[in-house]
């Protein structure tokens, strides 16, 4: 080995350390940033030169060490884990919260909800049995009729102002989707081209990881790395982003609450329905075609009891004017249920026909308080259920969240930056620095001792 052979391995070793040190300082500063990947230093061992010589043998044992680049900590099977437990927890997440808006809505058990309505309107008639020819309990039993009504449609109208709510949110997702597709098609492109001119893609590829994860909450979709470095991202097994290019998605169906037609998400090409298995999306489409709905057709299903049952009970009484009982109320809906009779004298009290005026039809409508198939009884199965649901899917959205806790402490604990092994990556090319800087000193003086004696 020759004295500058020798020179080229310290000043090799040299920009080694220095590039360690540099690294770590880049490592060190991103500590905090969000979705960065440590990096490591790529370096191997160069070997003496492998052509023998013609009349003699080399003695050359080595020529110090190369810097390949740098790569990026990751594991790419917790990456995939990562992107599959977030979307199903951003999905449960979502429905979870739904059924506590619903919740919310029914707004039960309350001393003011439906069901505390429901009870008031009975007991009036009650005490109309109890006095069958006073105006004032004939009054008071329009006007629970009426504050019954304009409770279901008001909570009807609030259910219909949730869903288009969740529907104008699917369609902001969606399109927060395609921007995201496409940020992550464009990214590929710029890895791809830095990858051929040899440039590092690290940050790059970081910045891509970051919004395939996005991707995963909000769609459900999963990505695969590719050998070229790029990211083919998947919805369904169907292709949302492969190579420089996105496939855009759209939401079809219907645009307000009532109308024929269930919203799905479709690709925009081709319209052809997409499969969506998790993330936000899922939820929010589930939400707009089964769970909204469900609930207002129950609610539907409830007022159009009540009425039959009132009405059916009216009918056969008498009302103060000797008639039998004409209909209380009107329509079919929760959102149109109203009170059709105005005047008091039209409530039927009695079961027996004029002269007499008893108050037997106004107990036996009180009693329907208790009747095990009445509207109130289908009212609290529906409360009961909704709780249960709630419950459940609360239940499931935190195991879901302690799983995702999990695969993302996993996922950070190979990719994150650890401080105290970056302050030891630090002092050990501090110190080869400082060992290579001693031997290219060594090796100077060694040829200037050399110098002098051919003088």
């Amino acid at each position: 080995m020759s004295g500058f052979s020798s020179l080229g391995i310290g000043a090799r070793a040299l920009q080694a350390a220095q590039r360690g040190l540099e690294v770590s300082g880049q490592n060190i500063s991103n500590v905090n940033t969000a979705g960065y990947s440590r990096q490591r230093l790529d370096q191997v061992a160069a070997g003496g030169s492998p052509v023998p010589a013609m009349y003699s043998r080399s003695t050359a044992f080595g020529d110090g060490v190369m810097v390949r680049g740098t790569e990026r900590i990751r594991d790419e099977f917790l990456e995939a884990r990562a992107q599959q437990v977030r979307g199903s927890a951003s999905s449960l997440t979502s429905s979870a919260a739904t059924l506590k808006s619903v919740e919310g809505i029914f707004g039960e058990p309350s001393d003011t909800g439906l069901q505390a309505q429901m009870a008031s309107f009975w007991s009036s008639w009650h005490d109309l049995a109890n006095d069958p020819t006073s105006t004032a309990p004939r009054t008071q039993v329009l006007e629970e009729a009426k504050q019954l009504a304009a409770t279901l449609g008001r909570t009807s109208q609030q259910l219909g102002q949730q869903w288009s709510g969740t529907r104008e949110a699917l369609t902001v997702t969606i399109s927060e989707v395609n921007r995201t597709a496409s940020d992550v098609a464009r990214l590929n492109d710029a890895i791809r081209s830095a990858k051929v001119s040899g440039a590092s893609t690290s940050e790059l590829s970081d910045q891509r990881d970051q919004l395939v994860l996005q991707l995963g909450e909000s769609i459900g979709a999963v990505g695969r790395l590719n050998d070229d470095g790029t990211v083919s991202v998947t919805v369904g097994g169907s292709q949302l982003v492969s190579g420089s290019r996105a496939t855009e998605l759209r939401v079809d169906g219907p645009t307000l609450p009532g109308q024929s037609g269930q919203v799905q998400v479709s690709w925009a090409a081709s319209g052809t329905p997409a499969t969506v298995t998790g993330g936000d999306v899922q939820a929010l489409t589930t939400a707009l075609t089964t769970t909204i709905p469900g609930y207002v057709s129950a609610l539907d299903s409830i007022a159009a009891k009540l009425a039959t049952t009132v009405n059916a009970q009216q009918a056969a009484g008498y009302d103060r004017n000797g008639a039998p009982g004409a209909p209380i109320f009107s329509g079919t809906t929760a959102a149109t249920l109203t009170v059709s009779m105005t005047a008091t004298n039209g409530i039927a009290a009695s079961k027996a026909a004029p002269p007499a005026y008893d108050g037997d039809n106004a107990s036996a409508m009180a009693g329907h308080l208790n009747d095990p198939t009445g509207p109130d009884a289908t009212y609290r199965g529906l409360i009961v259920e909704l709780g249960v649901q709630s419950a459940s899917a609360s239940r499931q959205a935190d195991v879901q969240g302690v799983m995702l806790r999990q695969v993302d402490a996993a996922r950070l604990g190979v990719s994150s930056v650890s401080l105290d092994e970056e302050m030891t990556n630090l002092m050990s090319y501090q110190h080869a620095y400082e060992a290579a800087a001693r031997f290219v000193s060594v090796i100077d003086q060694a040829m200037d001792s050399l110098m002098n004696m051919a003088r």
